[in-house]
């Protein structure tokens, strides 16, 4: 790793002697978002908490912004911690950093987890992505925290956990804007599709079936590209992790743990 590239901010917690799972988040949130999960997880598991590039304790995204660079960094990250094998458990811009990283570093994998996300970012998704960075820069950030929010939970969610809501709210609230687009500029550019035979950890692919970010019909392609992979469905929209979280917890954490 560049030395004059600063590691990402991490906790490390649970049992130094467990296999070790890293935990990358969501775009627009931050390591918080998995505290539904640690103590159940960390309880047979050594867990990593990071905040990716520009999110949350992390400091600025530097150079290209490409998945690889971010799979880069966590890789250096975790060298200067002196961990080496490891699982990894990413939803959404999590689950996309995962893919970049295991192409990468296949070596260092044992497992994966990818949820709520699929391969490849199509046109049409791009220009979807164009047009929220020009709405973030004419209509502010509160306008793109609401329209984030319709995005992740339906009406009746929000309506059921608002204070969960406003939890994950303060989250994207709270991400700079330079760590937003930097994050965006690299989702525009992911094609892991021709790849993903590539990979031969264990892998499980969570879907949502509410999810109206990515389609549960994406994750299921991105499974059916991963040779042996698994695809479970939870009652969820886009952020399983939180919306379905015991489900998740359970399902996720027995795949880590068989």
């Amino acid at each position: 790793m560049n030395a004059d590239i600063a590691p990402l901010a991490a906790d490390v917690l649970g049992r130094d002697e467990a296999q070790t799972v890293v935990l990358l988040h969501p775009i627009c949130a931050n390591r918080e978002i998995w505290r539904l999960q640690v103590p159940v997880w960390s309880s047979s598991l050594r867990l990593v908490l990071v905040d990716l590039p520009g999110h949350g304790l992390s400091g600025p995204a530097v150079g290209p912004a490409r998945l690889e660079d971010f799979a880069h960094r966590l890789a250096g990250t975790l060298e200067r911690a002196g961990i080496g094998q490891v699982s990894l458990v990413g939803v959404s811009l999590g689950a996309m950093l995962a893919q970049a990283f295991a192409l990468a570093y296949p070596e260092r994998i044992s497992k994966l987890v990818l949820a709520n996300a699929g391969a490849v970012t199509p046109q049409p998704v791009v220009e979807l992505w164009n047009e929220r960075q020009r709405n973030y820069r004419e209509l502010g950030v509160e306008q793109h925290v609401r329209s984030t929010m319709a995005r992740w939970f339906d009406d009746d969610y929000r309506g059921r956990a608002p204070l969960t809501v406003q939890w994950i709210e303060s989250m994207v609230r709270g991400t700079t804007g330079e760590g937003y687009f930097h994050a965006v500029d690299a989702i525009k550019g992911m094609d892991h599709g021709a790849r993903l035979r590539e990979i031969s950890a264990p892998t499980l692919v969570v879907a949502g079936e509410k999810d109206a970010a990515v389609k549960p019909e994406i994750c299921a392609k991105l499974a059916q590209a991963v040779d042996g992979a698994r695809l479970v469905r939870l009652p969820c929209g886009h952020i399983s992790n939180v919306e379905a979280a015991a489900e998740f917890t359970e399902v996720v954490g027995q795949f880590l743990l068989d």
